[in-house]
């Protein structure tokens, strides 16, 4: 089963991979704040609707492949602002693949450190090298049983 594409933007795209499940925010290059912002808000609300409309467990792929840097402020407001949304509404596991350039490296690895520094909230985060990988990971860690 392919990917359904839901929106695509010069800098990232976001798909749903019905088969795992799972929501994919794609980075396919630099994203300013309003853009990088605005995609995460828009992948979560498509993640929101997934979780209804599956009954069930899903997750959370970030292909960081084409990501650049992420600012200070921003990496901010994803620890304080988005994080604590997205655990409200359900996401657990996310599988990231893995950055090419080394600013998306280190964007990755900051985001993961500020994820294993909160008290707030816990995401159990793997990186792995492929989209198949991330899927695969995904589809063995994913509780079997609807949410609730």
């Amino acid at each position: 089963m392919s990917d359904t594409t839901l929106v695509s933007e010069s800098f990232g795209a976001i798909h749903l991979a019905p088969e795992v499940p799972s929501t994919i925010i794609q980075w396919t290059g630099f994203a300013n704040s309003e853009q990088l912002r605005s995609l995460m808000n828009e992948t979560l609300r498509h993640y929101i609707s997934e979780t209804k409309r599956h009954k069930g467990p899903v997750g959370w792929i970030a292909d960081l492949q084409g990501l650049g840097a992420v600012k200070p402020a921003d990496q901010e407001w994803l620890h304080t602002d988005w994080n604590p949304r997205a655990y409200a509404a359900g996401v657990r596991y996310m599988a990231f693949v893995e950055a090419e350039s080394v600013f998306g490296k280190i964007s990755g690895k900051q985001y993961a450190t500020n994820v294993m520094q909160s008290e707030e909230y816990t995401f159990h985060i793997r990186y792995l090298p492929t989209m198949a990988a991330a899927k695969a990971w995904l589809a063995e860690v994913l509780p079997i049983t609807p949410t609730t």
